[in-house]
């Protein structure tokens, strides 16, 4: 009991600071701005609270607004992030998700340090929905549309199972409990790392890395503390880890699984990076993707099915950036640049045709 005492005036604060950080995403009226105001300069306390949280999850955002509200504010400089991320806009949207998980877990007495080593849970997004979590670990997953992922801690280990969709997991380090994803017929281990897993079927898989290095492994093997002595020292080849026959990616690299077997590792350039990570903004990106696979991605967040009247039109190469879930945007480009007529047969059918030239 005494506990809750000592920790309630700290509680509330960041309870407080989470509602002002998803103010500031809806946009504060004139009222708002001075209780807003107010509230920061009753004390340091208040306004450290609001500045970790904005400098954490979206300094291009939050902390503009907070600059144009305190200009004398002096803030630290945070941490560069990935190299390529500059180039993809930051989204609140994981502020809002963390706020809304610490909010929950004050209110129900959550036990974080006891979680840290002991802790089950299962997280899911329905089709077209996107969420970020915080783990008690601090380790923080952004879930992409459709996706299933059980989290099963323990004192010596970090288990994750992906048993569908897509997951970027942003690894806090912990050197004696190593980090893996399991996902279909492989695993993914880290101990401080950011990367990308999609499930696409049990034995066809894709993980980006970028920040760090992960290994990949069969499901099977228990990777320990130990095994990390190799593999910290190990580069992007297939390399022993106490007799494991593992693959290394690093930050920057790409591996892709079909059928089961691991394909090269390839190299990523900027654009590809851009691409392949879009959804982690909302967004996705087509740079000469046939139409029909186009359409297979955009169907993965909305429930909406795509006919194409005949395999030339299938075959065509689309470009450009959509809005994930915006069918309605994506048919009016086509329709603007390709002459693609559509139809509506039903709720969630399309018909697609493309004009003959005369």
């Amino acid at each position: 009991m005494s506990n809750v005492h000592q920790f309630t005036s700290k509680d509330l604060i960041l309870e407080k600071a989470c509602e002002w950080i998803s103010a500031i995403d809806r946009g504060l009226n004139k009222n708002e701005k001075e209780q807003f105001k107010l509230w920061m300069m009753q004390s340091t306390a208040h306004q450290d609270a609001v500045y970790e949280l904005a400098q954490l999850w979206d300094e291009l955002a939050v902390l503009n607004e907070l600059s144009s509200l305190f200009p004398h504010r002096n803030t630290k400089p945070q941490k560069k992030k990935w190299a390529f991320s500059s180039a993809i806009a930051a989204s609140l949207f994981a502020a809002l998700m963390v706020c809304s998980y610490l909010l929950i877990s004050l209110e129900n007495g959550y036990n974080a340090e006891q979680a840290k080593i002991n802790y089950t849970k299962i997280y899911t997004t329905k089709v077209g929905e996107q969420a970020t979590y915080v783990l008690p670990d601090g380790t923080i997953v952004q879930l992409n549309t459709n996706s299933l992922l059980e989290v099963a801690y323990s004192k010596g280990r970090r288990q994750l199972l992906l048993s569908k969709g897509e997951g970027r997991f942003n690894v806090a380090k912990d050197p004696a409990r190593p980090f893996s994803v399991m996902a279909g017929d492989k695993s993914f281990t880290a101990l401080g790392t950011v990367f990308n897993v999609q499930r696409n079927t049990s034995s066809d898989l894709e993980l980006v890395v970028t920040e760090g290095k992960v290994m990949i492994t069969d499901p099977s093997v228990a990777v320990s503390a130990d095994d990390f002595k190799d593999y910290q020292l190990a580069d992007n080849n297939a390399k022993k880890v106490r007799n494991i026959n593992a693959n290394i990616v690093i930050s920057g690299e790409k591996a892709i699984i079909e059928q089961s077997i691991t394909k090269p590792i390839t190299q990523l350039s900027v654009d590809d990076v851009q691409r392949d990570l879009a959804w982690q903004n909302g967004m996705l990106i087509f740079n000469g993707e046939h139409l029909s696979d186009a359409l297979n991605e955009v169907s993965r967040y909305t429930s909406t099915r795509f006919e194409l009247s005949s395999a030339e039109l299938a075959n065509i190469k689309v470009a450009g950036v959509f809005k994930a879930g915006d069918v309605e945007g994506l048919l009016e480009s086509l329709q603007t640049n390709f002459a693609i007529e559509h139809e509506h047969l039903g709720e969630h059918m399309v018909s697609l045709t493309q004009q003959t030239k005369s």
